[in-house]
C-alpha cells in the first residue's frame, strides 16, 4: 500500500490487491461513505478524472482498474461479470470498506455493479450505470467487433484500430474538440499487455450474455444513464431494461460516445449522481423516465 497527500490534505492510498481475477490496482481517495466506480472496457480509472472531482467531496471513492487495464494484472483463464463482481468484494474487504456501497459504472463497469446487485444485493445501496448496454451483441454488433478483437490479438493497438475504438467511445465530434482527453483514452487503450486486454475483450464483451434475465431480480435502486449519441447502446434499449427492474429510472444525457459522457458531461453527471445519492428510493419515485 502507498500512502500519499493530494489537495488540501486529503488522503490518497493506493493498493495492490489479490483477487481471483490477478492483482488489482486500486485507489482510495477520500473519506465518507463509500462509493465505488469501475471504469469502461478500453480505459481506466484515469477516465474518471473530472467526475471523481465533483463527487469526492465527503465521500471514500474506491476506484477499481479492472483485469487487463490500468496497472492491473489479469487472470491466465477467461472470466465472467460474475467472477468481476467477486473480485470487488474481495478488494471492499482488503481496503475495509464495509456494507453497502453505492456503485457507479461507466458501460463495463456498470454490468459488474448489475451482477453485484444480483447476487449480493447487500453490497449495494445504489447503483448508477452509465452508458450500460443489457444486450449481449447482436449478429450485426458482432460481425463488426469480433474481427477487430482479432486484429488486435494478432497485431496489437496498431493505429487503424484505435481510432475505431476512439471514435466508438468519444465520437468524432468530441474528439476533435477535446485532444488531449483523447490522447488519454488512447493511451490507455494502448499501454496495457495485449494478452489481459484481448482477455478482458472476448470475457466481457464477446462473451457477455444479455442481463434481461436477471433485471427484474434486482432490488437495489438503481439509475441508469444514456447517452442519447451512443453507438452501442440504443436510449430505447435503456428504457425498456428499467420498466422490467423493480426499483430503476432512466435517465437520458444528451452526448454523444460511450465514455465521453462521463468526461464532457461530468457537472451534469455529478448532480445526477449526487441527487441520487442524497436518497436513492426517493429519487426513483414511481419509476418515473427523465
Amino acid at each position: 500500500m502507498r500512502i500519499r497527500r493530494v489537495g488540501e490534505g486529503r488522503p490518497l492510498m493506493e493498493h495492490m490487491i489479490e483477487t481471483k481475477l490477478g492483482r488489482l490496482h486500486v485507489e482510495v481517495d477520500g473519506e465518507g461513505p463509500a462509493a465505488v466506480l469501475w471504469h469502461s472496457l478500453f480505459v481506466d480509472s484515469g477516465s474518471w478524472s473530472r467526475l471523481r472531482g465533483l463527487l469526492r467531496d465527503g465521500r471514500r471513492l474506491v476506484l477499481i482498474d479492472g483485469p487487463g487495464h490500468g496497472k492491473s494484472g489479469f487472470p491466465a483463464t477467461d472470466f465472467d461479470l460474475d467472477d468481476c463482481a467477486e473480485a470487488a468484494i474481495q478488494v471492499l474487504d482488503a481496503v475495509g470498506v464495509p456494507k453497502p456501497v453505492d456503485w457507479v459504472g461507466n458501460a463495463w463497469g456498470g454490468h459488474v455493479g448489475l451482477a453485484l446487485a444480483a447476487n449480493s444485493p447487500e453490497w449495494c445501496r445504489s447503483l448508477a450505470t452509465i452508458s450500460t448496454p443489457v444486450q449481449a451483441l447482436g449478429r450485426r454488433q458482432r460481425m463488426t467487433i469480433t474481427p477487430m478483437v482479432w486484429a488486435y490479438h494478432y497485431l496489437g493497438p496498431i493505429p487503424a484500430l484505435a481510432n475505431r475504438v476512439a471514435v466508438a467511445l468519444l465520437g468524432k465530434t468530441f474528439m476533435r474538440s477535446h485532444p488531449d482527453d483523447t490522447a488519454d483514452v488512447l493511451r490507455a487503450f494502448r499501454d496495457p499487455p495485449r494478452s489481459g486486454m484481448y482477455r478482458a475483450m472476448t470475457s466481457v464483451m464477446l462473451n457477455r450474455p444479455g442481463l434481461d434475465p436477471v433485471l427484474p431480480h434486482i432490488r437495489t435502486p438503481t439509475v441508469m444513464v444514456v447517452a442519447t449519441a451512443d453507438p452501442v447502446v440504443p436510449v430505447a434499449q435503456i428504457h425498456a431494461a428499467v420498466a422490467h427492474m423493480p426499483a430503476a429510472r432512466a435517465v437520458e444525457l444528451r452526448a454523444e460516445g460511450h465514455v465521453a459522457p462521463i468526461i464532457a458531461k461530468a457537472d451534469e453527471l455529478a448532480e445526477i449522481i449526487r441527487a441520487f445519492w442524497r436518497d436513492p428510493h426517493d429519487y426513483i419515485g414511481p419509476r418515473a423516465l427523465s
